[in-house]
């Protein structure tokens, strides 16, 4: 997304547009970004500064570090980001400075739900679809053993 300088005023200008997920390289090992991006941006001049408001959907497939199930999400930015005013030639372009906002926004363990309960280590039932029918509180190495004697 970019706007020509001489279009900057203080009054608000807002741009919409949809970026090809694939353009920006934000894919990981579990994390596959679908669709088209959402970005909207309200650019204004502020004295020697260009502030922009921006407000960002992204749409995301990902493999859930706890229970290893695949979901896509919706996610939601929202941030401003300020640019100096003569720092910037005949057009101010923001697209790499949200993809460096959203990839510093990633989690570190990307989640189904904020609940998700995961995997049972022993047995290995998933957790958030039906109780694990392990021992609660006793490993299952000591479990075995206690069998074994």
């Amino acid at each position: 997304m970019k706007i020509a300088v001489e279009k900057l005023q203080e009054k608000e200008i807002v741009l919409h547009e949809s970026i090809p997920a694939r353009n920006w390289d934000l894919d990981s090992n579990d994390v596959k970004f679908i669709k088209d991006i959402s970005l909207t941006g309200k650019f204004r001049k502020l004295g020697s500064e260009v502030v922009v408001d921006t407000e960002t959907v992204v749409r995301r497939r990902i493999t859930c570090s706890r229970c290893l199930e695949e979901a896509v999400q919706e996610v939601p930015y929202t941030f401003t980001l300020n640019f100096a005013l003569g720092d910037i030639r005949e057009f101010l372009e923001i697209d790499e400075a949200v993809r460096e906002e959203i990839l510093l926004r990633f989690p570190m363990k990307v989640l189904c739900r904020p609940d998700c309960k995961g995997m049972c280590p022993a047995c290995g039932v998933n957790r958030n679809n039906e109780p694990c029918s392990c021992q609660t509180g006793v490993s299952h190495a000591a479990a075995r053993h206690t069998d074994d004697t």
